[in-house]
This record gives C-alpha cells, structure tokens and sequence, in this order.
C-alpha cells in the first residue's frame, strides 16, 4: 500500500556516495547507491497522492525525499523525521533492506508511503537531480539561520554551498563565498556570490557547506557579535579536534546550530523555490554517463571540481 515504483530519468553522484565507494563512510555490502534523481512513475498503488495532496498516476513526473521516516516515533513527533528511530535512507540501505530497490543509481527505484513524493515542477532535470538531498539540505540550512542576515558568509561551494548563495541572494542578503577551487568559487559568483579569502569581520550568519575542519573552525569564531553559524557540512568526524572558548559563545552572543539532512517540509519548500525560478533555476549537474558506467561517473566525481557528475539510466 502506497508504493510507487518510478523510473529513474537523470540521477547524480553526491559526495557521500563516493566516500562510500572510497572507504571514507563505512557502508555495508550490497549498498544500493544514490539518493538524488528525477523521474516518472511507471506502478503506483491507486490512490496515492503527493506531499501536496494531488494524485499521482502512472507517467506523472515526480521528485521525491530520500528519508523514510515512521511518522509516529518521539523524534518524529518532535519535528525531527530525518532522526526517526525506524529510519532508512534511499541509497544508504542494503538491497537486503525492504523494499529492496532502494538506491538511485539505478533504472528503477521503489518509494515506500513513507518516503515524501511530489509531483515535478516544469524544470530541467538537470535542475531537479539534486532535490533529494542537496537542495533541501540548503533549504534547510538557510531556514536555520532564522530571519534572513543582511550579510552572510557561505563556506563551501559544493552543491549545498551553492543552492545557499541562490537562496540567501533571493532573500535579499549579500553572501561572500569562501572555496580553494576555481571553478566552483566561479559557479557561487554566477548565482549572486562574491568570493573572498576570509570571513568578513562584519557578516551576520555563517554557512559552514565545507566539511573540513579548518572550514568548522572557522564557521564556529568567524563574524560578528551576535553571529548565528549553522554548520552543514561537516559529517563525518573531524580530521582535527577544535578548540573553541565557550565564553566566546556567551559574550559574543553567537549561536550555532548543526543541520544533518532535513524535513518534508524542507522538500516542499525547496520543490517550490525551484519551480517559482523556472528556467531560472540553477543548473550544477556536469558530465553525465550512462548507467553501464556508474563506476566511471564516481570515479569522475571524486577527481574533478564538477558540482554533480550524472547518470542518465537510459544512456
């Protein structure tokens, strides 16, 4: 009851998936990769509807979170779905793991009733790969710092990094973007960012996107009195410890609060934004490579500054 099945159109390599394949991120055998696509049902159990209520039938083209959450545990009653006791990660689980199609980077994947779905909006897919994790993920974010900062300071211009300067530029804030790579400083400057080589001393919030240490020490002392940092990135243990005063938290009046993954309603809102940009939205996928050569499209995307290297299942 409530399962769709849904082809898999473009879909997309994110950093964790090649930590997985490199060691980096312990990960079970028999992993089913992927956790960012775009597709159009091809079963769907009659009468199931979208995250919006509107019905969704064989052919509609959908996007769809990659939490599935019981919806009925502490945390989940808590606002905290992404922690829920009971749950599973499209593209983190075994394909031992019911319902056993469960990864991305595939040609179908099966959505269970608990995972949120929606209808697609009229953007490229190119646009819309990366609404399962990314783009909400900076939804996410950005909705943390609270009411929209004047100036902000977004370390990090990966994918996360960059759905973040588009959305603070929109909520009228002025962002400076803080990455060693060329390329994706160009790609944050192209969506209304201005990089820099330090924190300005006069910016509001903090976007820690990096997942460095160097970037959380940073984040976490960087700023202006009252500064409210919200660290994304960082994911996986540190490479060094961080030393950091708590006085400096208390007379400074600084807050930080950490984001790991997000909410339906962090989908919804993300969905949206990207369909009220239209043509306009942001576009981050580059190379893409026929499903056959999935291990060359994360090898690719472990090598080169691409935002999201893609695979397009029917080559």
């Amino acid at each position: 009851p409530g399962e769709v099945d849904v082809a898999v159109e473009l879909a997309a390599v994110c950093g964790s998936d090649v930590h997985m394949v490199s060691g980096r991120r312990p990960t079970p055998d028999g992993t089913a990769l992927g956790h960012e696509a775009v597709g159009r049902v091809v079963d769907v159990d009659p009468g199931t509807r979208d995250a919006l209520g509107w019905p969704v039938g064989v052919g509609d083209r959908v996007v769809f979170g990659m939490v599935a959450a019981c919806g009925g545990c502490d945390r989940c009653a808590r606002g905290l779905p992404m922690k829920c006791r009971e749950l599973m990660k499209y593209g983190h689980a075994t394909v031992d793991t019911a319902p056993h199609a469960v990864g991305m980077l595939a040609d179908v994947v099966r959505l269970t009733s608990r995972v949120t779905l929606l209808r697609a909006p009229e953007v490229p897919d190119a646009a819309l790969v990366s609404v399962a994790c990314a783009v909400p993920t900076a939804w996410a974010a950005v909705r943390a710092l609270g009411p929209a900062p004047r100036r902000v300071a977004v370390l990090g211009a990966g994918a996360v990094g960059c759905y973040a300067v588009a959305m603070l530029r929109d909520e009228g804030a002025e962002v400076v973007v803080l990455d060693p790579d060329p390329a994706r400083r160009g790609a944050a400057a192209e969506l209304g960012g201005t990089p820099v080589d330090a924190i300005p001393a006069d910016v509001e919030g903090i976007v820690e996107a990096a997942g460095t240490a160097d970037a959380a020490r940073a984040a976490l002392t960087g700023g202006d009195v009252g500064t409210r940092t919200v660290l994304v990135g960082t994911v996986s243990p540190a490479d060094a410890v961080i030393d950091l005063d708590p006085a400096r938290l208390v007379l400074e009046r600084r807050s930080v609060v950490g984001v790991h993954n997000y909410g339906p309603d962090d989908l919804v809102g993300a969905v949206g934004w990207l369909g009220r940009r239209g043509i306009h939205a942001p576009d981050l996928a580059g190379e893409a490579f026929p499903l056959e050569a999935v291990a060359d499209a994360i090898d690719a995307a472990g090598r080169h500054g691409a935002l999201r290297v893609t695979v397009r299942p029917d080559g």
